[in-house]
């Protein structure tokens, strides 16, 4: 279809030459240092949540960056990855971190890193985005196979630096990198475009009525930080299920992580000091705060699939699936609601019977893929012209029908001359090169306040619609207005 030029340079043009004139060492420079102030800030943030010596209650940064990582992963060169293991160094020598011990934690949160991006990269784009409930499986997997590089690399500097068992250590690593991958990473794949975000934003500060699940978690968080002791970390979980059935999978996500940060620290905190006792308490309570992050994401995620078929059957049922213009068993249905009602209003209303000029001819010449693209430039033309609350829809092959609420026999006129005028105008360039021009014959009728059936309209205007294409076609031929 051809489509004016404007002038004046786009945002995306003026977006491409900026990207022209910066060198990619110096975008490359710019994307490093990104990721080293990142990783320095989530590894610092896991640095101040330590309540005990060198452990780290909420270790966010591996399963941060495994989520830029995949969501972004032009970001994973060699570059980045140095970028990525000066921010760990850097973070650990700020809070006064040994050489050694610094190079082997380093090593064992790149090792996590690695894993959890390159399984990541080897499942289903639809996967990565938990966008199936399946998805959850490949998160839990993939979650497990991080923390265990993890586990495997680091596990080993807690025994030199800070004694214990082989098994209390395998078991503290394993079970604080499972827990943060399954709390963090569901929030960062999910993650939707800032525009959507701050449209959910606004549509939520219009009632209140969305926020009662948030609400109810903040209350049951209030009443575990009361209760304390191991039973608290459930209390969370009736309302994290309710924001699960009211919410989609990000804000679930979020609102999961948010519960996680408070359980992984406020109450880490009241468990017992000594290192004896210590071990098996947080060892339990990582791995129930790594088990209670799945319920409300599959939870979500369950739910979303489910109204996203639901969508999906209306779309199938009441919209042509070529077109997508009501089918016509939808527009039949509404439109004799739309006629009911302004029927009660005593208001007028007019029928548009509308058919493709030789479009036989279109397909039999140029196939049909050229005549199901020249129907598709018509309906959007047509749909692009109409408002809301007017009825359109394909009645068959090449006939539409369109239903104009409250609109006079002149202005309803007008409006039948303009949309053949537009559909005269489109020009449709075929894959051999071709132009192919289409015009529309329009028959219209229009209803005075009064009661006349769907059927009779339909009838009169489907023969305004032939006297029209006996006239010569693209043009609009008016019936006389229907009495009651």
């Amino acid at each position: 279809m051809t489509v004016g030029r404007d002038p004046s340079p786009s945002r995306e043009t003026s977006a491409a030459e900026i990207g022209r004139t910066t060198s990619p060492a110096l975008l490359a420079l710019r994307r490093a240092a990104l990721l080293a102030v990142v990783t320095f800030g989530a590894a610092l943030f896991g640095h101040l949540t330590r309540p005990v010596g060198f452990l780290a209650s909420f270790w966010v940064a591996n399963a941060l960056l495994i989520g830029i990582l995949v969501r972004a992963p032009q970001l994973a060169t060699f570059t980045g990855w140095l970028a990525i293991a000066a921010g760990y160094l850097a973070a650990d020598f700020a809070m006064g971190g040994g050489f050694l011990l610094t190079l082997w934690l380093t090593a064992a949160n790149l090792a996590g890193v690695v894993a959890g991006f390159v399984l990541f990269q080897r499942i289903d784009p639809t996967d990565r985005r938990l966008e199936r409930p399946q998805s959850l499986l490949f998160l839990l997997l993939i979650s497990a196979a991080a923390a265990g590089a993890a586990a495997i690399v680091g596990s080993g500097s807690i025994i030199v630096f800070f004694g214990g068992s082989l098994r209390h250590a395998v078991e503290l690593y394993l079970t604080s990198e499972l827990a943060s991958n399954l709390v963090v990473l569901p929030m960062v794949l999910t993650a939707p475009p800032l525009r959507t975000l701050r449209e959910h934003a606004g549509a939520l500060g219009r009632s209140v009525r969305p926020l009662l699940p948030v609400a109810a978690l903040l209350v049951s968080i209030a009443a575990g930080s009361m209760i304390g002791g191991s039973g608290a970390i459930s209390a969370p979980m009736p309302a994290l299920l309710w924001c699960a059935l009211s919410y989609g999978v990000f804000p679930t996500a979020v609102l999961t992580f948010a519960t996680g940060l408070w359980q992984g620290t406020a109450l880490v905190t009241n468990l017992p000091p000594s290192a004896a006792e210590f071990l098996p308490a947080v060892i339990a309570h990582r791995l129930s705060l790594a088990l209670l992050a799945l319920g409300p994401i599959m939870v979500s995620s369950i739910n979303s699939a489910r109204s996203e078929l639901v969508k999906e059957l209306n779309r199938a049922a009441n919209e042509d699936s070529l077109t997508g213009t009501l089918s016509r068993r939808a527009f039949m249905l509404r439109s004799e609601a739309v006629l009911a009602e302004s029927a009660r209003r005593g208001a007028s209303l007019a029928l548009l019977m509308l058919d493709a000029d030789q479009f036989k001819r279109i397909n039999d010449e140029h196939g049909h893929a050229a005549g199901d693209a020249a129907l598709v430039a018509l309906t959007r033309q047509i749909g692009a012209m109409l408002r809301p609350q007017d009825l359109f829809g394909r009645m068959g092959g090449e006939e539409f029908a369109i239903v104009l609420p409250e609109t006079e026999p002149v202005d309803a006129l007008a409006v039948a001359e303009r949309l053949r005028e537009a559909c005269a105008n489109i020009e449709l360039m075929l894959d051999n090169g071709r132009l192919v021009r289409i015009t529309m014959s329009i028959g219209l009728v229009c209803r005075p306040a009064a009661t006349v059936s769907l059927q009779s309209l339909l009838k009169q205007a489907d023969e305004a619609l032939y006297a029209a294409k006996r006239d010569g076609r693209n043009r609009v031929v008016q019936a006389a207005p229907l009495a009651a």
